[in-house]
């Protein structure tokens, strides 16, 4: 039996959702866990959550970008000009239902 792979529109779910909870919990997460171990006032947090955030928005912005429709090529996450975080359920660019396309294989 055939593994079932997951859709275009699957995978860009899985990613918006993953985003969503890493940067909740780089935004919101780390520092309360600062305060209640009593190191807030330590000025550590801001050389720990700067980064963090910064390599957040790289890691996601990048990747959200190489979730494509398997079509024609367009990020789902782009509409337009504008990326948004939030993927389509049809293809901008060629109308293809993302929520039923799995993406192209790799090993052929």
């Amino acid at each position: 039996m055939a593994e079932r792979r997951p859709t275009v529109y699957e995978v860009g779910k899985a990613h918006m959702i993953g985003g969503i909870v890493s940067g909740i919990f780089i935004v919101w997460g780390i520092p309360l866990l600062a305060t209640v171990a009593g190191m807030e006032g330590s000025g550590w947090l801001d050389w720990i959550v700067l980064p963090l955030l910064f390599v957040w928005v790289v890691i996601f912005g990048v990747r959200s970008l190489m979730i494509v429709c398997p079509n024609c090529g367009k990020s789902i996450f782009q509409r337009g000009i504008w990326s948004v975080f939030w993927p389509a359920k049809t293809c901008s660019r060629c109308g293809i239902d993302l929520t039923t396309a799995t993406g192209k294989d790799r090993d052929a």
